[in-house]
Parts: structure tokens; C-alpha cells; sequence
């Protein structure tokens, strides 16, 4: 036996539910099971079921998400003893005496901080697991270097933990290096920007971080320009993340090396102007002056190699003239800007930036009529404009509760598309609500007869529906006297 109770934020109680076994619906719709009325509480915020004598909770995409003891969950999740769970601005408590134990999950992994790091001992039990300055993180760090979501640690069905850096303002770094995404070894010495920890496997035996603390270098005159020009580099390099991110480090400490390369940068253009300055005042008109007595003279000796003893005329002096500079070829030119526009219009298709794409695409395909791989990215993205607009006309369905049309365009949309998991993601989201309200139509006390066949239908026309509950379907068809419809209904009634 459960008990559920439900308190607001602060703290009055506002029900108190008792069930054994079951699911209900949470959400702020009057059709939910448990109703919290509140603007930051979806429609149909959550479930709550049961599972040989376990309780748990699946957040059904909600806006503002559920949180289990303080951090948001993604999957469905087994409710420890004395769980605390918020829903927007509620918080429920559910006890029960199937609690026996308490519902821990092994630790596989630990992040020890390094000598002098300010990060703490931290156990990794789930995964995936976000590292970050933000409060959603599970792994918080609150220093200047981290990026709000920094980083993502994740662990396969072998065991393999892998580190994922997403896209942050001052790197992830493994033994000293920078990486995209890596797997991690028992040992390895992880940096969050400048937090650094010690990845450490359960079951192995500790590493001496003493040993592994990286020793002081002596810095050279070499070493110190090097540093500059790249903190130079960084802070005029142009943001690659959205604002509410943490700005470089680089950025905020280094105006006084900013100042002084424009000092110089200033001086130097300035002493070029004045020698130019100079040597069109002075030194220009000399040599102006003395150009006439060098080509007389110049003139002179080729009039005496021309008079050789044998009257032959002199070999003619090598040219002093600078050779003229290549004409580039325009074909060569052609095929590079082709190709940079290839390339172009590619990273806008991986962003989904149709638009964008399309205007490389065409350029491409008029500096080159012949090639065919303009065209056919053209009409890749034709493609995939009409099954993104058939997501987003499938989801405007369903918010208007037409749950038929959903599945019709959801339906539509090619598996190959770049929009195509997450039309069958959301065909068996509807699958699965649709599966509910049969089960309470169906089984409930009294039977809905009409409504039951009208759920029947709208589960069977998503191609999701189980073995039993088409036989149960046509069942209950059967009963109504309906001739059964199979699994190819008309549709089934608005949502």
C-alpha cells in the first residue's frame, strides 16, 4: 500500500492519496487522475505507476520537467524511500511499506578532485551525466571556466564511461588535451576548463594524485610569446556559444596585453607613414635628378659593344625587369569557390538551416551547371523542409487535440529523414497515451463502450498497438455489433 501526499510550495497540504497498484495521470487537465493546478504544470505533467510491489514515475515530456530528490529525471524512475518529487510548484511525498530497502544505484565511476582543484568527490551512479555551472547539472561546478552545460559523461551497455565536450567556452581536457569526445580510462586526469578531477573506475585500485599532479614547467622567453599570441588569438576570436554562457577567462584578464599590442600595432603604422613621408620629400627627387646621367652612360656603352672588330653586334644585356606576376586561372578559381560553397551549404544542412543551404546550393550551381551535387542536395533539403513542416502541422494537431490528423502527418514523415526519429518518437507517445485512456474506457466501471471503440481505433491507426490489445479491439467490436476496422481505422476522435 502507497500513500501519496501532495503539499504546495509552502508547505499547506492539498491531498493526500492511498493506492496499492495501478497508473495515474498528473497534470493541471481535468482529465488527469491527480490534478495540480498551476501554470507551470503541463497537462499531462507525469505517471505514476506501479510494478511488482515498486513504485514509479516517467515524465511525460513535460515543460518544466520532474525532479526526484532535488535532480530532473529523463527516463522512468523508481521512487527511493521518503522520495521527494517536485511538479512545478508542488511537492509529493509517497511512502509505502513495499519500500524494504533503499533505492540506491551502484557507483561505477568517481571524479576525485585534484591538489588545489575546488571540485568535490563526486559518485557517479546514473548516466548520462551533465557537467556544467548550471543548477539542472548534476555535477555542479562553480567557477568562471566552466560553461553553464559543459560537458557529458555517459556509460554504454559494455561498461565504457565516455566524457563529451559540448561545445564549451574553455574545453574538456583529458591527460592535458583537448578532446571532442573520448573514452575514459581508470586514472585519467579530466579538466573542466580549470577544474580538474581524477577519473577513477569503482573496483580499481586508488591512483596517487600526488604522482599524477602535473609538475611546474620552467618558463622560457619562447614559451611566454607563445602564450600571448595565443590569449591574443583567443579574445579577438568570435563567439562560438550563446550569451548566457560564460565568457573565456582570457577575455576578462587580458586588456592590458590588449592595450599594448594596439600601442604597437599604432607606432608601427605610424613609422611607416613617415618613411614614406620621408622618402618622397628627400630621397625620391635625387634619384630623379641622376636618372639622365645613368642611362647616358647607360647609352654609351651599348654604342661601343656594338662596335667590335669584327662588326658583329653584341650580345644583347640580360633584361633587369621583374617578370610579370601569373594570370590565375579562372576555371582554377571557379572550382574553389564551388567547393567552398559545397562545403558551406553542407555545415547549414547539419545545423537544419534550410534556407541558408539552399542560397549556397543555387550559387554552386551557377558558377558549375554540369555537377550534379547541387541538385541533389537541393532536393534533399526540399525534402526535408516538407517533413519538418509535417512535424511541426502534427504537433499544432495534437495541441488542438486532434490526435488523428497527428498520426496521419507524424506517418508521413520518411524514416530517412533528419526529422524521422522524432516523428516515431512521437507516434509512440501518442500510442502510448492512447493505449491509457483504452485501458480506462475499456476496463473501467462502467464500460464506455463508444469511447472504448473510438480509443481502439485511434491505438490501431498508430501501427503500435500489441498483439493483445488488437484481439481485445475486435473483441469489443464484435460486442458493439461494428463490423472490426483491423489496423486500418479511419481515425480516431480529437484529443
Amino acid at each position: 500500500m502507497f500513500t501519496l501526499i501532495i503539499e504546495d510550495k509552502n508547505g499547506a497540504l492539498v491531498g493526500e492519496y492511498t493506492f496499492e497498484d495501478g497508473e495515474f495521470i498528473v497534470g493541471r487537465s481535468q482529465q488527469a487522475d491527480i490534478q495540480l493546478p498551476a501554470d507551470n504544470v503541463s497537462r499531462r505533467h507525469a505517471r505514476i505507476f506501479t510494478e511488482e510491489g515498486r513504485c514509479y514515475i516517467q515524465d511525460l515530456n513535460a515543460a518544466n520537467g520532474v525532479w526526484v530528490n532535488g535532480r530532473r529525471i529523463h527516463a522512468s524512475t523508481e521512487l527511493p524511500r521518503s522520495a521527494q518529487v517536485r511538479i512545478g510548484d508542488f511537492f509529493l511525498h509517497i511512502e509505502g511499506a513495499a519500500f524494504a530497502r533503499p533505492m540506491t544505484s551502484p557507483v561505477y565511476a568517481r571524479l576525485v578532485p585534484m591538489p588545489g582543484s575546488i571540485g568535490e568527490l563526486t559518485e557517479l551512479t546514473q548516466s548520462p551525466v551533465m557537467v556544467g555551472r548550471g543548477k539542472d547539472c548534476a555535477v555542479v561546478l562553480q567557477d568562471v571556466s566552466v560553461s553553464r552545460i559543459h560537458a557529458k559523461l555517459t556509460q554504454d551497455d559494455g561498461g565504457r564511461v565516455f566524457v563529451e565536450d559540448l561545445r564549451s567556452s574553455n574545453g574538456t581536457y583529458v591527460n592535458d588535451r583537448r578532446i571532442a569526445s573520448q573514452e575514459m580510462q581508470h586514472g585519467d586526469r579530466i579538466r573542466f576548463g580549470t577544474v580538474a578531477f581524477s577519473f577513477q573506475i569503482e573496483g580499481m585500485p586508488d591512483v596517487d594524485l600526488s604522482e599524477a599532479a602535473p609538475q611546474p614547467q620552467r618558463r622560457t622567453q619562447a614559451s611566454v610569446q607563445g602564450a600571448y599570441a595565443q590569449r591574443a588569438h583567443q579574445a579577438f576570436a568570435p563567439m562560438e556559444h550563446p550569451p548566457e554562457q560564460s565568457y573565456p577567462v582570457e577575455q576578462r584578464t587580458l586588456l592590458p596585453q590588449i592595450a599594448a599590442i594596439a600601442v604597437i600595432v599604432v607606432a608601427f603604422v605610424a613609422l611607416v607613414v613617415l618613411a614614406g613621408f620621408a622618402y618622397d620629400r628627400f630621397v625620391a627627387p635625387k634619384l630623379d635628378a641622376k636618372k639622365p646621367e645613368v642611362e647616358g652612360a647607360r647609352g654609351s656603352r651599348e654604342t661601343k659593344a656594338h662596335d667590335d672588330d669584327d662588326g658583329k653586334p653584341a650580345k644583347k644585356s640580360r633584361s633587369t625587369e621583374a617578370p610579370e606576376a601569373p594570370v590565375p586561372d579562372p576555371k582554377a578559381v571557379q572550382k574553389v569557390q564551388f567547393d567552398e560553397l559545397m562545403v558551406q551549404g553542407r555545415e547549414q544542412m547539419a545545423q537544419k538551416q534550410w534556407a541558408a543551404a539552399r542560397g549556397h546550393f543555387e550559387r554552386a550551381q551557377r558558377l558549375d551547371v554540369l555537377a550534379s551535387e547541387p541538385q541533389i542536395a537541393l532536393n534533399k533539403i526540399a525534402l526535408e523542409e516538407d517533413a519538418g513542416g509535417k512535424v511541426a502541422e502534427a504537433f499544432k494537431a495534437f495541441e488542438r487535440k486532434d490526435a488523428r490528423g497527428a498520426v496521419r502527418l507524424y506517418k508521413q514523415v520518411p524514416a530517412s529523414s533528419v526529422y524521422g526519429l522524432d516523428a516515431q518518437k512521437q507516434l509512440q507517445a501518442i500510442a502510448d497515451l492512447a493505449e491509457f485512456d483504452r485501458q480506462k474506457s475499456c476496463h473501467g466501471r462502467p464500460r464506455d463502450l463508444v469511447k472504448c471503440l473510438a480509443d481502439c481505433e485511434l491505438v490501431l491507426s498508430t501501427g503500435r498497438a500489441g498483439a493483445a490489445a488488437g484481439d481485445e479491439c475486435q473483441r469489443f467490436a464484435q460486442q458493439s455489433g461494428q463490423p472490426d476496422k483491423g489496423d486500418k481505422p479511419s481515425g480516431g476522435p480529437k484529443r
